[in-house]
């Protein structure tokens, strides 16, 4: 068992580790039902990106882990570059690219950047966590 991740084990500009992933037909079904929609109609760019988004959130919460109780996910950017595609391999890096205490609060800026086949990117994502220990 991995000991619990605290604030002095992130180091900046360091790469954290990545989570490979492939974008089942399955996934995209189970995201469909959470918004009502027909497993048969065709999926919108919309559905796409907050799906990839919910792949960036499980790649970070598999990498960064395990995180102490009462963090804080205090921002988040995100940036589509290109959809991924149904049985396509998706790579997604998570990096410590600051690490700050202000005001005697822990802030850490994570980022993540995701790739499909042939190194495409396909989105990248910045997180500011205020960090509980």
């Amino acid at each position: 068992m991995k000991p619990t991740l605290l604030f002095d084990h992130f180091q900046a500009n360091t790469l954290m580790g990545q989570h490979v992933e492939v974008f089942e037909a399955s996934l995209a079904h189970a995201w469909r039902t959470v918004f009502g929609l027909p497993e048969s109609a065709q999926p919108y760019p919309g559905e796409l990106s907050s799906l990839a988004l919910a792949m960036a959130m499980r790649a970070y919460l598999t990498v960064v882990s395990p995180r102490p109780p009462g963090n804080v996910h205090a921002r988040q950017q995100f940036q589509m570059h290109t959809l991924p595609e149904i049985g396509e391999t998706i790579t997604t890096r998570v990096v410590c690219v600051r690490k700050e205490i202000r005001r005697e609060r822990r802030y850490l800026d994570l980022q993540v950047h995701a790739c499909g086949r042939a190194a495409r990117p396909l989105f990248t994502g910045e997180m500011r966590l205020i960090w509980a220990a």
